[in-house]
């Protein structure tokens, strides 16, 4: 199970293996296993697959469980992707996973994702929520009724060990020799391959071993190894094997994918049939002549095939290095000047969510845009990591306005500030202090003054005042010893997190299909609250010149600051209430991303 870890090994040992035991114990149905790896209580969200949710016990929560997995021959989990962060004793995962459920030659098989959450007690850690989000399915969904039918009659099929492994491990072995011949002689003359969750551009069946010959000859200059587990059927001739690979292509590119295999062997003991399941994602980001489907973690934004191209770059501020990414519209032209959009996105996010989204979206409307991480975030450089400080941010935008001026096809009459959400605010203040910045546009835009926050933060524990006072403990104490305090980002159950609501109100933050995952880091440095808390985003608005246009929602977040924000511009100005949508859904859902960036471009053209 590969994982994207950033705390210490201890951490990385017990949670790591925790997940680890949770799918492995559900698949060997040992269920004091799956209860021992459990808070007392704990949040499980199944409803994607037609689940129920709530706080559960461990044994209600394995009590459901057994009245249908048992009825299934085998069921095989294979969790992958995994990525964690810790703060104290509280801490989050996202993981992608694909499951496969087999009965009477036939499958149902699931590809998704998990976002979850720890509690450790007693120097111990237990899980304390899970939330499954479903990103496909393939199979026979009616072995479902079937398996819940063998566990009320009692009828359990045994878990019965795999045996001749002999021709599927030859298999193996020869992938990972490059012997394409070796590989062939496994297979039978009428083998079939299916893959399931193929994306577009790939093959989902080969038939026949010239076609597998084909299939097979380009991998033979990759190298391979493979970590394989096996598991048997009813049938001894059907074995499910869960296996991972590490490959490096022949352009020199690692490939890493998990996958879980169900292979048939023919009469002859060679390999007649078999379905190979895998993570589609993993193979659209690094196949030789794939790509992923858009230039965002989700599907908001420009696809990759649009003409857009994305190009790293690099800047100083503050004497750090900020990493961006540019985008170039369709049929870039070298001697050309283009109008030019800075986008930022929301507290604590990086440039891969939201930004990208929006600037690969401007970038197929002709705009270059320009996204970079702020300083300790993400990919950048800067300690201490994870501080959302107003006036480092701030000083971050004009970096890269200080950068984007000097692109040979930049129109410097025609720069943007674009911000999404809270550095809509940051964005404000830089358009107010410079003048380069031509016109301001805020998306969704979290607006806040002290006021404001105090009446947001007096209800979390200890109060605004409380927060204050942690926020100069944490600094003291990063002053002392070089260590900050954290605590997470997002959380549905610790109430000590920046963003605390329970029932998915922060969903974006912490779901694998929408915004989690490795490239952010669900951390919040305590002293952040400082100038979180004393920020004044609103007032600043008397001294734009420049004109602005917003785009909000009535409920998204603090609707009531953008209209005082916007009741104090002096100068040219335009707001648009797109009130079909949330504010999250502003962040990551293609109708209500496109809906606000067409309202962007037709105000920007």
């Amino acid at each position: 199970m590969k994982a994207t870890l950033n705390t210490n090994s201890e951490d990385r040992q017990a949670i790591g293996g925790l997940i680890e035991q949770l799918f492995s114990a559900t698949d060997a149905r040992d269920w004091a296993a799956v209860k021992a790896t459990m808070h007392d209580s704990v949040y499980t969200d199944y409803t994607a697959l037609g689940g129920d949710a709530g706080f559960k016990s461990p044994d209600e929560i394995v009590k459901g469980w057994q009245q249908l997995l048992p009825g299934f021959e085998r069921t095989v989990h294979q969790p992958h992707n995994l990525a964690f962060w810790v703060a104290d004793d509280r801490a989050t995962a996202t993981l992608d996973a694909l499951a496969t459920h087999y009965l009477n030659h036939d499958y149902w098989s699931v590809f998704v994702g998990y976002d979850t959450e720890f509690i450790k007690r007693d120097g111990n850690w237990y899980l304390a929520r899970i939330d499954l989000s479903n990103y496909a399915q393939v199979g026979a969904p009616e072995l479902i009724e079937k398996a819940i039918d063998n566990v009320s009659q009692n009828r359990i099929p045994p878990l019965t060990p795999a045996q001749d492994t002999a021709t599927i491990d030859a298999f193996f072995s020869a992938l990972e020799a490059q012997d394409l011949e070796a590989v062939l002689a496994t297979l039978d003359a009428q083998v079939v391959q299916e893959m399931p969750f193929a994306p577009e551009g790939f093959p989902t069946r080969v038939e026949g071993i010239e076609a597998m010959r084909k299939q097979y000859s380009g991998v033979m200059g990759y190298t391979q190894s493979y970590e394989r587990e096996y598991f048997g059927t009813a049938d001894p001739n059907v074995i499910l094997v869960k296996f991972e690979g590490t490959i490096t292509t022949s352009e020199g590119k690692p490939y890493n994918n998990s996958y879980i295999g169900s292979y048939t062997l023919g009469q002859d003991g060679k390999i007649i049939k078999f379905i190979e399941q895998f993570n589609p994602n993993t193979l659209l980001n690094g196949w030789p002549g794939l790509q992923p489907l858009t230039f965002s973690v989700h599907q908001a934004g420009a696809p990759t095939n649009s003409g857009v191209q994305q190009q790293e770059v690099f800047f100083p501020s503050n004497g750090v290095q900020l990493k961006g990414h540019l985008f170039t519209p369709p049929h870039f032209e070298a001697d050309n000047k283009y109008p030019v959009a800075i986008v930022t996105g929301s507290w604590t996010s990086v440039k891969e969510q939201m930004p990208d989204e929006y600037a690969s979206l401007l970038a197929q409307q002709g705009i270059m845009a320009l996204t970079f991480d702020f300083t300790g975030f993400g990919e950048s450089e800067g300690q201490p990591r994870y501080v959302e400080d107003s006036k480092l941010k701030i000083a971050d935008i004009k970096a890269a306005i200080d950068f984007i001026v000097k692109h040979p096809n930049t129109d410097p009459e025609a720069i943007t500030g674009l911000g999404v959400c809270a550095s809509s605010g940051y964005m404000a203040h830089a358009t107010a202090e410079d003048p380069r910045i031509k016109k301001l546009v805020l998306v969704a835009p979290w607006l806040h003054n002290p006021e404001i926050a105090k009446m947001i933060y007096d209800m979390r524990p200890g109060g605004t005042e409380g927060l204050l006072q942690a926020a100069k403990q944490a600094k003291q104490r990063y002053a002392d010893t070089g260590r900050m305090p954290y605590v997470l980002a997002a959380s549905e159950l610790d109430p000590l997190s920046a963003m605390y609501v329970p029932e998915n109100a922060f969903d974006y933050y912490l779901n694998p299909a929408k915004a989690a995952g490795p490239h952010y880091a669900n951390l919040f440095a305590v002293s952040s609250w400082e100038p979180w808390l004393t920020f004044d985003g609103i007032s600043v608005a008397k001294n734009i010149d420049q004109p602005v246009f917003i785009v909000h929602s009535e409920s998204g977040a603090v609707p009531q600051g953008a209209q005082r924000f916007y009741d104090l511009l002096n100068g040219e100005k335009t707001i648009k209430w797109l009130n079909a949508y949330d504010q999250q859904q502003l962040y990551f859902e293609s109708e209500a991303v496109n809906a606000a960036i067409g309202e962007v471009v037709d105000y920007l053209k």
